[in-house]
């Protein structure tokens, strides 16, 4: 059974990984905290290295990586590109204050396989884009099969976790 279909079927992910890479400690402790509280196993890395490092290391799956594009190092779209080497079928949801527009260019290699949430985001716009991108996963769909709207994510909203709307 598929990761997506597992959590559509009780409605609480089981043995589903998400890689989490995001240089702001307090959103990475906010996020870390909304998905564990959705049930999913997740890890964490504030860096584009250790994040590398840590699923090189790894030898069950990473199901879905959520990554900060503008890192410091190595920017997301490096990375989703490193660690799908190793992990083919990981699903990617790019996280970013920046405009869908001035990132766009940063991760033009992964506008068939990937997604953009915008900051800041609040825990409900965080579980739907990340079920949105599991099932996609399990259902072999690409971007540009999903239409616009969810694949840039919901306009930012004024709760949740981020430096600010306009950094990321």
């Amino acid at each position: 059974m598929s990761a997506g279909r597992q959590a559509r079927d009780t409605g609480r992910p089981r043995h589903i990984t998400v890689l989490l890479v995001e240089d702001d400690l307090q959103v990475a402790r906010v996020t870390t905290s909304w998905l564990k509280k959705m049930g999913y196993n997740v890890l964490v890395s504030n860096d584009g290295k250790s994040a590398c490092d840590l699923a090189a290391k790894r030898t069950e799956a990473i199901d879905l990586l959520l990554t900060d594009v503008m890192l410091p190092g190595m920017r997301g779209p490096v990375l989703a590109g490193v660690i799908r080497a190793r992990h083919p079928e990981m699903a990617v949801l790019f996280s970013s204050g920046y405009s869908p527009e001035l990132v766009g260019e940063l991760f033009t290699a992964h506008t068939n396989t990937a997604m953009l949430l915008r900051k800041p985001y609040n825990s409900k716009q965080l579980a739907a884009q990340v079920q949105l991108a599991l099932d996609r996963k399990a259902r072999g769909m690409r971007v540009t099969d999903v239409p616009a709207r969810q694949t840039f994510g919901a306009e930012p909203a004024t709760a949740g976790a981020s430096r600010g709307a306009d950094r990321d």
